[in-house]
């Protein structure tokens, strides 16, 4: 899987599953963007990449 900065990423952990922003990758784990806020999140609970971000429509 690749992933870069504004990649939109599905992040499954347990039962709950939400699309997220690459803000930034670190060695060991990724800051997001998600409803707002920002998160640290380790790499294993990536999913898979579902978009990048300059390529969603805004309508």
């Amino acid at each position: 899987m690749l992933l870069h900065n504004r990649n939109i990423i599905r992040v499954a952990k347990g039962d709950s599953v939400a699309n997220c922003i690459i803000l930034k990758m670190c060695y060991d784990y990724a800051v997001v963007k998600f409803e707002g806020k920002e998160y640290r999140i380790a790499y294993d609970v990536i999913d898979e990449v579902v978009g990048h971000e300059l390529l969603v429509s805004i309508e």
